[in-house]
C-alpha cells in the first residue's frame, strides 16, 4: 500500500495564492501562505510569529520552531519581501495593539 502525500506541491500553492486576491485580507493571506509554504511553518508557528522575527532590511525571518525547539534564521526571497511589505502596510493601517506579525 502506497503512503499518501501529506504536503502541498507548488501548483497547489500557486492556486491558493491566486485565491487570496479575492479574500477580505488579501495581503495578509498571501503573506501568510507564502511564508508557511516557503519556510515550512506550522500553523502554530505562523500564528506565533512576532514583528521582531521578520527582518525585511536584512531579508531574513527568525523562526522559533515549536517542535524540538530548534530556532533557525532563514533568508527571504524577493517575492516574500514584496508580500511582507504589502502586508505590513495593510497591518499598519489596522493599528493593532499587539506585536504579533499576523493579525485580523
Amino acid at each position: 500500500m502506497m503512503h499518501e502525500r501529506n504536503y502541498l506541491v507548488t501548483a497547489e500553492v500557486e492556486r491558493l495564492l491566486a485565491a487570496t486576491k479575492e479574500s477580505r485580507n488579501a495581503a495578509r493571506d498571501r503573506c501568510l501562505l507564502l511564508l508557511m509554504f516557503r519556510h515550512g511553518l506550522r500553523v502554530s508557528e505562523a500564528c506565533g510569529l512576532q514583528l521582531s522575527q521578520v527582518d525585511v532590511d536584512n531579508r531574513v525571518v527568525h523562526v522559533q520552531r515549536l517542535k524540538q525547539g530548534l530556532s533557525t534564521t532563514q533568508p527571504l526571497r524577493p517575492e516574500e519581501i514584496r508580500a511582507i511589505k504589502a502586508w505590513l502596510k495593510a497591518r499598519t493601517a489596522m493599528r493593532p495593539a499587539t506585536a504579533a506579525f499576523f493579525v485580523s
